[in-house]
Formats: structure tokens, C-alpha cells, sequence
């Protein structure tokens, strides 16, 4: 893999463990960890925040597929808001209140985690980078004063869910965060990713007009990663407005082009302070070639009750 230099990053191993927060109340830091069985059209999360000023963790689990958005009907949700700090008992392990475990394989690009929820679901995975972290450009939204990075990798293990062992085998991204995150303000995002082992595409898109415009984003592609520079976010939506179908339009650094189109196989809407995100997992079709990703659709409570998408 090279790494270009319009892509530069100075993590190192200490990143993968909890930051020293500045003075903001506000302090977030993020574990986020996905994975998919496109057959059974499940969309999952590992996830973990910690306010270490606040000496609280959120987050958990969820697993979603086809059968409902609500995450009262997914097959497996629960997300805590006022949990003790996490530990690390040795160096490398990182042990979450909520019941997530992430274990340093070899730092910044191989995990080991795990998620116990002491009654329905047993969770053991691997997951092995097949880029190194990609920094979202700095001032970028939606974390303008946070350090943010995104990964894609091979995701493999097993989920045991209310007895039923299902096997993981898919490529998915994970994300770190660090630094301050308020609850108000939000505005209307899209984050939409492709994985592959010889292909990632991620795009933030900004509406404007009737359409998405991509911001900012990475394409990796014949072992070169580069910067998105331009490209658009085409949605179809159903009545209730969540995403059916996508097609995605990028251009990056290099002048190489990106044409995909996407189905949804299933979706669950994620509920947060002051916004509500669409999860939904996406089946692409790229250059002829089926691969899977996630589109999360980002909207202030505010504007989504509007219904903007209904035609008058």
C-alpha cells in the first residue's frame, strides 16, 4: 500500500489508546467498529464513547436487518448513556463498562474484539486493516475541532445471538475520535462507505440545492489512496424517507473516477440528542462488481419532521 502525500498522518500506537482531554466539558473520544452479513442483511456497530471529563461512557451494540428501522425491533440494541470510565488492565486492552473489549493485535491496524452483554449475545471478531488510518482533513465537519480518522478492513469471528452462532466475514470500517463534541447544532450530513479488499470509497456529503455534494472523502484504489475532491450523493428514498437506493459519484486527487450504485438491504434509525441517523447497509455495484458498505443519512430531529422528501 502507498500512502500519498496528499494524505499525510502522524499516528502512532499511543493512538490507540485514550487521549489526555483538553479543559471542554465536552470532551468525546470514540471506538466505532462495523461488520455485515450482507445474507442474512444485517448492519452492525461496536461502539463506545468516553467523556473523560465527565467521567461517563456511552454506547454499546446494535444489530439490524430487514424486518423493522425501529431499534426496539432490531434483533440485538441496547446503547448506555451513564456508565463508569473504561479500564486497561495491561497495556493494549481496553475494557468498556458496556461490555465491548478491544484488544491491540498490532497497533493501528489489528484488533481483537469483544462484547458480552451477560445474557444474549457473544461476540468475538478480528479485525485487520487493509489501509492505514485515513485523518478527515482538518476543520472538516462534522468534528471541526476533533482529531478523526477512518479505516477499512477485513472483519472475521462469530456472533452467538440468543443461542445461534452466525459467522463474520466482511470488510467494514472503523473510526476514532478525539476531542470535543457538543449535542446541539448538528446540520444535515451524509457519511457513505464503500469496502473492498482492493477498493474504499468514503464520502462526506453536504446537501445543497436538491443534491449532496461530496467535501471530503478518501478512494483507494491499485494500492494508491487519495483524497476525494469533488462528486455527488444521489438519493431515492421510500415514503418514510429512508434511503432504498444510492448512486455515488466521486473524483479524486489522481483525476480517477468512482460510479457507484447502491441498494439497501436494510436500515435502523439511530436516535441521539438532537439528531436522528439513518444506518442503512448497502449493497453496491461497482464497475460490475458487488461489494458492501453503509450509508449514514444525518439529520436534526427538527428539519427530518418536516418531511422534505415528500413530493407536494
Amino acid at each position: 500500500m502507498t500512502l500519498i502525500d496528499s494524505v499525510p498522518h502522524d499516528f502512532s500506537a499511543v493512538d490507540d489508546d485514550l487521549h489526555a482531554p483538553g479543559a471542554s466539558f465536552y470532551e468525546n473520544e470514540t471506538y466505532w467498529f462495523s461488520f455485515f452479513v450482507p445474507e442474512r442483511r444485517w448492519g452492525a456497530w461496536l461502539y463506545a464513547g468516553v467523556r473523560q471529563n465527565a467521567t461517563v461512557t456511552h454506547g454499546g451494540m446494535w444489530v439490524w436487518d430487514d424486518t423493522s428501522g425501529q431499534p426496539w425491533e432490531a434483533p440485538f440494541y441496547e446503547q448506555f448513556q451513564h456508565l463508569k470510565l473504561p479500564t486497561s488492565p495491561e497495556p493494549g486492552l481496553m475494557v468498556f463498562p458496556t461490555g465491548l473489549t478491544v484488544r491491540v493485535v498490532e497497533p493501528l491496524m489489528s484488533y481483537d474484539l469483544a462484547y458480552d452483554d451477560r445474557d444474549r449475545i457473544t461476540v468475538r471478531l478480528r479485525f485487520a486493516a487493509v489501509e492505514p488510518p485515513v485523518p478527515l482533513r482538518a476543520g472538516a465537519p462534522p468534528y471541526p475541532k476533533a482529531h478523526h480518522f477512518d479505516q477499512i478492513g477485513r472483519v472475521t469471528g462469530t456472533v452467538e445471538l440468543d443461542g445461534e452462532v452466525t459467522a463474520i466475514d466482511s470488510y467494514a470500517m472503523r473510526d476514532r475520535s478525539w476531542g470535543p463534541r457538543v449535542e446541539r447544532g448538528y446540520q444535515r450530513i451524509g457519511y457513505t462507505w464503500i469496502g473492498g479488499p482492493d477498493l474504499s470509497v468514503l464520502s462526506y456529503t453536504a446537501p445543497k440545492d436538491g443534491r449532496d455534494d461530496v467535501y471530503t472523502g478518501y478512494l483507494r484504489r491499485d494500492g494508491r489512496l487519495a483524497r476525494l475532491t469533488s462528486g455527488t450523493r444521489s438519493i431515492e428514498r421510500g415514503n418514510d424517507g429512508s434511503i432504498a437506493c444510492l448512486e455515488l459519484e466521486v473524483e479524486d486527487e489522481l483525476g480517477r473516477r468512482i460510479t457507484a450504485r447502491g441498494e439497501a438491504l436494510s436500515r435502523l434509525a439511530l436516535p441521539h440528542a438532537s439528531v436522528v441517523t439513518w444506518c442503512t447497509a448497502m449493497r453496491w455495484t461497482v464497475e460490475g462488481h458487488t461489494l458492501f458498505g453503509e450509508d449514514q443519512d444525518v439529520w436534526p430531529v427538527s428539519q427530518w419532521r418536516r418531511r422534505p422528501w415528500l413530493k407536494p
